[in-house]
C-alpha cells in the first residue's frame, strides 16, 4: 500500500490541501455550517458551500469561521471541518494512516502551533504522523528562493487576518513577526462605514467584493455600485460608493505595514539588509493583490518589490515541493512534543 502524504495550509481565509504526486487537491473557504448543539452538533456544509450560506442561513444553522488571526480559535469546529474535508478528498468516512505536514505561523508559541496538530490527531484521520513547518519556509520554497544559498530575503505574506513579515537567510528564519491585520479588516471597515454613513446594510460577502473593486494603497477615484437594504425605507436599493470615502478608514493599515517592514529592516544585520536590498522585498498572500500595494511598499521602503500572480498559493506550493522531497520536509519540520 502506497503511503499517502498530505500538506495542509490552514489559512484564516481558505484551506489548501496538497497530496503527494497529485498536487493541490482542495482550495476551499475556511468556513463550516453546522446544525444542533453539543453532542448532537453535526456539519452540513463546509468550504465554499458553507460560505454561500453565511448571512443567509436560518437560526437553526450556524455558520462559523474556526480560524482567527492565523490560529485555531474553535478547535471542535476545526476538527469537524477537517473531518468533513478528509472525507471529501478520500471519498471514505475516515482518512487513516497518512502522513501530514502543516504550515504554521513562525511567530506562534508551542501551544498555538500544537493546536494545528490536534486538528488532525483528535479527528477521524488516525494519522501515522503529523509534522509542522513554519510558513515562511514554505513561502520561500513557493517563491523559488534558494534558502540554503540566500544571504538575505524578506517575505511579506498578507493574508485575510494577518501579515507575516519574515527574513530568511543562511538556511533558516532570522526573524518573523505576525501582525493582526489583513483583508478582513477592510471588509469590516467598509460594512460599518456604509451602515453608519448611509443607513444602508450590506453583508460581509458584499463588502469583500466592494473591497476588491475600490480599495487601493494610495488615494484614487474609483467607484463601485453595491446592492443592499435601505434601513430607513426597508427596501432593497443600489448605492454608489467612492474609494476616496473608504481610503481614510484603511490608510492606517498601509502606514502600519510600512512602519513594521522598516523596523525589521532597521534591526536586520547589515550584510543581510544589503542582500534584501539587492533581491527586493517579496509580497505574497491572498491580500497582496490590493491595488497599488506593491508600489506603496516600494515607495515607502525605497526598495524593489517582487510580486507573483500565484500569491494565494505560495505557502501550499512550497509545502508541496517539500513533501515531494520528504527528506527536505523532515529537515524543516519543527521539533514539537
Amino acid at each position: 500500500m502506497i503511503q499517502k502524504v498530505y500538506g495542509i495550509d490552514f489559512g484564516t481565509g481558505s484551506i489548501k490541501i496538497y497530496r503527494k504526486k497529485d498536487g493541490i487537491i482542495m482550495n476551499e473557504r475556511n468556513v463550516i455550517a453546522t446544525m444542533g448543539k453539543n453532542e448532537n452538533k453535526r456539519a452540513i456544509a463546509m468550504g465554499d458551500e458553507a460560505y454561500l450560506m453565511f448571512e443567509k442561513s436560518p437560526d437553526s444553522i450556524s455558520v462559523n469561521f474556526p480560524m482567527v488571526n492565523g490560529g485555531v480559535a474553535r478547535l471542535s469546529d476545526m476538527i469537524m471541518l477537517w473531518d468533513y474535508m478528509a472525507a471529501e478528498i478520500t471519498a471514505k468516512p475516515k482518512l487513516k494512516g497518512a502522513r501530514f505536514y502543516i504550515a504554521v505561523p513562525a511567530d506562534f508559541n508551542e501551544v498555538e502551533k500544537n493546536a494545528f496538530k490536534k486538528v488532525i490527531q483528535e479527528g477521524n484521520s488516525k494519522p501515522k504522523s503529523v509534522k509542522l513547518i513554519d510558513k515562511p519556509i514554505c513561502d520561500a520554497f513557493g517563491l523559488k528562493i534558494d534558502i540554503d544559498k540566500t544571504a538575505g530575503d524578506m517575505i511579506v505574506n498578507i493574508g485575510a487576518d494577518t501579515v507575516e513579515i519574515s527574513v530568511i537567510a543562511g538556511g533558516g528564519i532570522v526573524v518573523s513577526r505576525l501582525l493582526p491585520m489583513g483583508g478582513n479588516y477592510f471588509d469590516r471597515q467598509i460594512l460599518n462605514y456604509i451602515r453608519k454613513e448611509y443607513n444602508f446594510v450590506i453583508g460581509l460577502r458584499t463588502a469583500e467584493e466592494l473591497k476588491k473593486k475600490i480599495i487601493t494603497a494610495n488615494p484614487s477615484e474609483r467607484t463601485a455600485d453595491v446592492f443592499g437594504k435601505n434601513m430607513v425605507s426597508g427596501l432593497p436599493e443600489n448605492l454608489t460608493v467612492h474609494s476616496e470615502e473608504i481610503y481614510p478608514l484603511v490608510e492606517n493599515v498601509f502606514a502600519d505595514l510600512s512602519t513594521q517592514i522598516t523596523k525589521i529592516l532597521e534591526h536586520t544585520p547589515p550584510e543581510i539588509s544589503a542582500s534584501i536590498e539587492n533581491n527586493g522585498i517579496y509580497l505574497t498572500g491572498g491580500s497582496s493583490w490590493i491595488n497599488e500595494l506593491d508600489q506603496f511598499v516600494a515607495d515607502s521602503t525605497y526598495m524593489k518589490v517582487n510580486t507573483t500572480k500565484f500569491a494565494q498559493k505560495t505557502v501550499i506550493s512550497g509545502l508541496g515541493y517539500l513533501i515531494e522531497n520528504q527528506k527536505l520536509a523532515d529537515k524543516y519540520a519543527l521539533p514539537l512534543y
